[in-house]
């Protein structure tokens, strides 16, 4: 016992010093690799706004025709079937270009049509939030420039034993997992102030996970010891003991009888 809690009190300055040392140090990688993005990624981000998919719903005002301003939903095949024009395509569109397409569709059968459109994107335009933030959270995606600190912030900050150097991005692209991490300090920080990275920004389906410091999971790692070591001793205390406690019982049973 004495032997193992020597060790345990020479390792542990040693433990003590990696524990400062964070194993995310490589900092923001995940611009390198564009193949991991969506094809329409830099598109949506220069229009600052999504562009329609399947699922999303579109509620149509159409000027003086309360009969054919409804809510409708996009379909799979990425389009709206609309009474009096049939099937418009929505996909692939921004809000101001699908107003336009509806125009051009009922101007064949109205005169001087004038249509409005609000989007409602589909609940799975999200991002989960995860690991040591204030907040686990599954946020709805409103906005393809929507950053990563965007999601945290969302998510109530950073929890006192998240590590700033260790922000992880899972993104699946083709089936494939990918994950990349981030040193938030390096965004605004780097250690070459001629290299400045862009701030990424999360895509629908991403999913944000904040690790624990080194610090954080050493002092976890020593409090298991720590109760192990209270057990153990505990443990050896009995032992220790039971002869007398033997004794004390046989004393008692022999005055028994």
């Amino acid at each position: 016992m004495k032997l193992r809690l020597s060790h345990l009190l020479i390792l542990m300055p040693v433990a003590v010093a990696a524990c400062n040392v964070s194993p995310y140090t490589e900092g923001p990688s995940l611009n390198e690799n564009i193949g991991i993005l969506p094809l329409d990624y830099e598109s949506e981000v220069a229009n600052g706004e999504f562009f329609l998919g399947a699922e999303d719903k579109v509620a149509l005002d159409v000027y003086q025709n309360p009969e054919l301003s409804r809510t409708y939903k996009v379909r799979i095949d990425g389009t709206v079937n609309l009474p009096l024009v049939g099937k418009v395509r929505a996909e692939g569109q921004t809000r101001d270009q699908f107003e336009d397409s509806l125009t051009d569709a009922y101007a064949k059968y109205l005169v001087d049509p004038i249509v409005f459109v609000d989007v409602e994107f589909s609940p799975k335009r999200k991002v989960t939030v995860m690991g040591e933030v204030n907040r686990t959270s599954v946020l709805p995606l409103t906005n393809p420039r929507t950053t990563i600190l965007d999601v945290i912030a969302s998510a109530g900050g950073l929890g006192p034993d998240g590590d700033k150097a260790g922000v992880l991005i899972a993104r699946r692209v083709d089936g494939i997992m990918t994950i990349k991490h981030f040193d938030l300090d390096m965004l605004f920080a780097p250690d070459d102030v001629n290299v400045r990275s862009a701030i990424p920004y999360v895509q629908s389906g991403d999913v944000v996970y904040v690790v624990k410091t080194s610090e954080a999971v050493y002092n976890q790692h020593l409090q298991t010891v720590s109760d192990t070591l209270r057990a153990m001793t505990f443990a050896e205390r009995v032992i220790l003991n039971a002869p007398r406690t033997t004794e004390a019982l046989q004393g008692d049973l022999d005055e028994g009888i």
